[in-house]
């Protein structure tokens, strides 16, 4: 009688030690990885083209890059563009984004919107929008002596 107790003692155990191992863990405990954060430098005409800088975190790697260059309204897109470079997409952060974007015969004026579109990999989007500048004369910046 002794050895069928120590049986059932040692099934029950088993069970326990099995059960405990189906028990649903929660996944709270990860850390979530915030989506990305942009922050526009520039975006100047530069005669033909659109110099855009930003710099991007992107926790999650950058999975796409897109910019749409609207109309001040920020509603009808005139120049769509999407960066495939390796250099920026799958990366984790991107100091120093800089691209120039096509624009002549495009209409794009002063004052239209520019708005850079980072998804990461975990599907997480991030949008930032700046209003268009001419490009900045470097030589302005010196004319305070």
């Amino acid at each position: 009688m002794k050895t069928n107790k120590f049986y059932t003692n040692f099934v029950i155990a088993l069970l326990c030690v099995f059960s405990l191992g189906f028990v649903a863990c929660d996944d709270d405990d990860d850390p979530k990885v915030e989506a990305p954060v942009i922050e526009i430098e520039e975006a100047n005409i530069e005669g033909d083209e659109l110099c855009v800088e930003a710099d991007i975190v992107a926790m999650g790697r950058t999975a796409s890059i897109t910019i749409n260059i609207c109309d001040a309204t920020g509603n009808t897109i005139k120049v769509p563009y999407t960066v495939t470079s390796s250099k920026y997409i799958g990366v984790l952060n991107v100091d120093g984004f800089h691209v120039h974007v096509p624009i002549e015969g495009k209409g794009v004026v002063v004052g239209d919107q520019l708005k850079l579109t980072v998804s990461d990999a975990l599907g997480q989007t991030t949008t930032a929008t700046k209003n268009i500048t001419e490009e900045e004369d470097e030589d302005e910046e010196h004319d305070h002596d």
